[in-house]
Order: structure tokens, then C-alpha cells, then sequence
């Protein structure tokens, strides 16, 4: 992916801001780590679930590899939004409450995910949670959100 460090596989980076000009570090530093979702092909059983939901929004521009920091419209921007409101809601009526792990704030309601133990719905939840954060952060400030895919 470009001069980036993610080099293992295929990735899908959603962000609120560029990433392509940044390194491992400065993407990993406290005040950025919320500012993009990241996703390794050979790593992540999420990676084909969101691709394809991405698809679903903007099919061309998900369907393309090696690119870096697309800037979204803000009509796809809501779409996306849209798209994983839908699926977090679906997971919250599937799921069963976890007894151990991490609080995670959805919808302004903390709640308890399991990612080790209820992997498949409290992963795509942490994850579809993410996305949804940044959607809402660059609708709410007026401000593109980017699309990387390698």
C-alpha cells in the first residue's frame, strides 16, 4: 500500500483522515487511533463482510485495489453510515449480553462486547460500531471521509 507499513495481505482503511502520509506511528498515536478502522484480508473474517457491505453503497469505488485515501461524497458517506446503522441494530437483537470482556458506547448506551467468546457478533459489532463513529464524526463536522483499499 503505497509507502505505508501494512504490507501483509490486503487491507481496507475507513478514516477521517488521510493516511497515506502518515506513519505506523503517528496512525497509532492517541489522538488519531479513533480516527480510522482498519481491516486485513488474511487476518480478518470482518474484511469480506464489510467489503461487500460497503459495496452495497459505493461498488465501484470498493471494488478497486490499490488505492489510497478516496475521498467520499457526503451522500456516500451517509450511505455507509446508514449501512452499519442497519447492521449494528440487527446485532443488537441477536446477541447475547456478554458476562466477561469491555464496555463499548453504541448509540450513547455502554455495552458489555466479548470478542473472544461471542467473536463473530461482538467482533462485527466492535468493528461496524468503529465505522459508524467515523461516519457520524465526518457527517457531523462536515468533513470527508476516506476510503483506502490495497
Amino acid at each position: 500500500m503505497g509507502n505505508h507499513i501494512y504490507r501483509n495481505g490486503e487491507w481496507i482503511f475507513i478514516s477521517s483522515i488521510t493516511i497515506k502520509d502518515k506513519s505506523f506511528q503517528e496512525l497509532h498515536a492517541v489522538n488519531l487511533i479513533d480516527k480510522f478502522w482498519g481491516s486485513n484480508k488474511n487476518l480478518d473474517l470482518k474484511y469480506p463482510v464489510i467489503l461487500d457491505l460497503l459495496k452495497e453503497i459505493i461498488p465501484e469505488k470498493a471494488s478497486k485495489n490499490d488505492v489510497m485515501d478516496i475521498e467520499l461524497t457526503t451522500e456516500e458517506t451517509l450511505g455507509i453510515k446508514n449501512i452499519f446503522e442497519r447492521e449494528i441494530k440487527h446485532i443488537l437483537t441477536i446477541r447475547k449480553p456478554a458476562k466477561d470482556g469491555y464496555n463499548i458506547i453504541v448509540f450513547d448506551k455502554e455495552i458489555k462486547v466479548d470478542t473472544r467468546n461471542q467473536g463473530v457478533t461482538d467482533g462485527r459489532l466492535t468493528a461496524f460500531n468503529d465505522i459508524y463513529l467515523i461516519t457520524k464524526e465526518c457527517l457531523d463536522e462536515n468533513k470527508p471521509m476516506y476510503l483506502s483499499i490495497d
